[in-house]
């Protein structure tokens, strides 16, 4: 009975509205309901196809992420082999010196500058240290004797696997591969050959290309976590797992996580890729609201038109849907008024100057992008310079001249103008007036070394010294003419030419000296992997890698008469 009175009190009071009041409800009515139930299926639909598309799209991300950093691996297990498989660092290292002297000379002049270049062009690469069961002396971080790792468990992992492995320091933030050298096994020696790189550059593939709100973690063969990042925004913390929670979500497979994982082959560590299911179908949330708040405007919208039919109200409106249809291809010059003071004018108000100040927006933005962009390129500028070196040894020619003693001034001179030129800020190239100036410098003290027991003499065309030339270049063929020509020379004094002239495209360098000389056989075997002489054989294989096979070093002797090298490179401005 209550229901019938109900039901008539409804009909009589649709009975007496309006009939535009009828057909608006009428109009709301057969348009919104029938939208609400298709909104509501489609709403389930879509949360299926958001979570298999977040799927797919974590799988690509996890596959192209693993496959970077697999190639990373590669750069560097090729750069461990060309270390222990290269024949001059294993002679450097598996010969019997006469001296500490000797063997010091040797690593200084190749095994450092080889391994230096190789991190010069490998920036990431952090220590490169090879360690081996041979007496001898620490040689900063290029060579320690084996004992000081034996008792590591890597080492004993790839001393009894031998086959190069990674491993990961996550208290450091390093990774390092460790590598048994055979090559030194000829040599009757073992060798492990280990190699750093930078935490966050060996993992830095796994924080790209994929939208915030979700974690990774890797965990190694052992089931170690080696690395775990999550990229949550700050208000979703509270979803961040750790391993360990990971794990558990894993084993018992609940319903509130997409989790992807993926094994690299080249290191058999696995990456888990997590992200909550509710953060993805969030999305859907808004777009069906927005839907259904769309729906209704529109409906009533209609009703309104067809109530008031009206073209005052569309005309203003289909100028404001103009006007952002350009800001929609971007467009932000728009200039859109109204002299109204409705709703309607309002909103068309309010959009120019939402306009306005959405340019001053960007262009504030933008010019200050513009100033960060400027700061950082100077701060890379900026360098750090070997002050303290120099400074000392300014401070002892300045006691020297104090004490009037005019050697132990000129020899400081010189000590600091070779290793200033040297140094070079660490980079491998410098101008020939440079590499001349600093090998005047070196022959100053090797002068004074001898007692001036020998001349030297400079026919240099000044005109070279804008060219561009390799650091250190000529400093080892010196000291090979002095150490192997004029030092063992008996009759006459001693005697050291060099000259620099411009040839055609080409600039042609020599260096020679009036010593015992050698025969055509020996002149020939030096730049062989048989020869000794490191140093000049270093200097002719530099030469090839940087300027190419076509240019080399060469050598010409006779006995009694003395030997020239020659160096032929072609014309670079520095």
């Amino acid at each position: 009975m209550k229901k019938s009175k109900l039901g008539s009190r409804i009909v009589s009071w649709f009975r007496n509205v309006r009939l535009g009041y009828k057909l608006a409800i009428v109009y709301a009515l057969s348009g919104f309901l029938p939208v609400v139930a298709v909104l509501s299926v489609t709403y389930v639909q879509m949360k299926q196809i958001l979570l298999q598309n977040e799927r797919d799209s974590m799988e690509s991300y996890l596959y192209q992420a693993l496959a970077s950093m697999e190639n990373k691996l590669a750069i560097y297990t090729n750069l461990n082999n060309y270390i222990c498989y290269n024949q001059t660092i294993s002679q450097v290292i598996g010969y019997q010196y006469d001296s500490v002297y000797e063997m010091y000379n040797q690593l200084v002049t190749i095994l450092d500058p080889m391994l230096a270049s190789l991190k010069y062009f490998h920036n990431d690469v952090g220590k490169v240290t090879i360690y081996v069961d041979k007496d001898m002396i620490k040689h900063g971080d290029t060579l320690a004797p084996i004992s000081e790792i034996i008792d590591t468990n890597w080492y004993r992992s790839v001393a009894d696997s031998g086959e190069m492995q990674w491993f990961v320091d996550k208290n450091e933030e390093i990774v390092f591969g460790v590598s048994p050298m055979s090559m030194l096994k000829r040599y009757g020696l073992d060798g492990i050959l280990y190699i750093s790189v930078e935490y966050d550059s060996m993992f830095e593939t796994f924080k790209q290309t994929l939208q915030n709100n979700y974690g990774i973690v890797i965990f190694d063969e052992k089931g170690n976590a080696v690395y775990e990042k999550a990229f949550f925004d700050k208000k979703y913390r509270e979803y961040e797992l750790n391993a360990a929670q990971l794990l558990d979500q894993k084993k018992n497979q609940e319903n509130e996580y997409t989790i992807l994982s993926e094994t690299s082959s080249a290191t058999g560590w696995t990456a888990c890729l997590y992200k909550p299911n509710s953060l993805i179908v969030w999305s859907v949330t808004p777009i069906t609201r927005i839907a259904i708040i769309a729906v209704f405007v529109m409906t009533l919208m209609s009703v309104i038109v067809m109530m008031i039919l009206t073209s005052f109200v569309t005309k203003r409106i289909r100028r404001l849907r103009s006007g952002m249809k350009e800001v929609e291809q971007g467009n932000f010059e728009v200039n859109i008024t109204s002299d109204s003071r409705d709703e309607i004018g309002d909103l068309v108000n309010g959009f120019d100057s939402m306009l306005l100040q959405l340019n001053t927006l960007i262009k504030e933005v933008y010019e200050g992008r513009i100033k960060e962009k400027e700061y950082e390129m100077r701060a890379l500028q900026a360098q750090i310079n070997p002050h303290f070196l120099y400074n000392t040894l300014s401070l002892i020619n300045w006691k020297a001249i104090e004490a009037d003693a005019k050697d132990i001034s000129k020899i400081t001179l010189a000590l600091s103008t070779f290793y200033r030129t040297s140094l070079n800020k660490g980079k491998n190239v410098m101008s020939l007036s440079d590499e001349l100036r600093n090998m005047r410098s070196y022959l100053d003290i090797q002068l004074m070394m001898h007692d001036y027991e020998f001349d030297v003499e400079f026919d240099v065309d000044e005109s070279i010294g804008q060219y561009q030339s390799l650091n250190l270049m000529l400093q080892p063929l010196i000291e090979n003419a002095i150490a192997h020509g004029i030092d063992v020379k008996t009759d006459g004094r001693g005697k050291l030419t060099i000259t620099g002239k411009e040839d055609g495209d080409l600039i042609v360098l020599t260096v020679a000296d009036n010593g015992v000389g050698m025969s055509d056989e020996q002149a020939a075997r030096i730049l062989t992997e048989e020869s000794k002489g490191y140093g000049v054989r270093n200097v002719n294989e530099r030469i090839k890698l940087y300027y190419g096979e076509q240019y080399s070093l060469q050598i010409e002797s006779k006995i009694g008469q003395g030997t020239k090298a020659s160096i032929r490179i072609p014309k670079r401005i520095s």
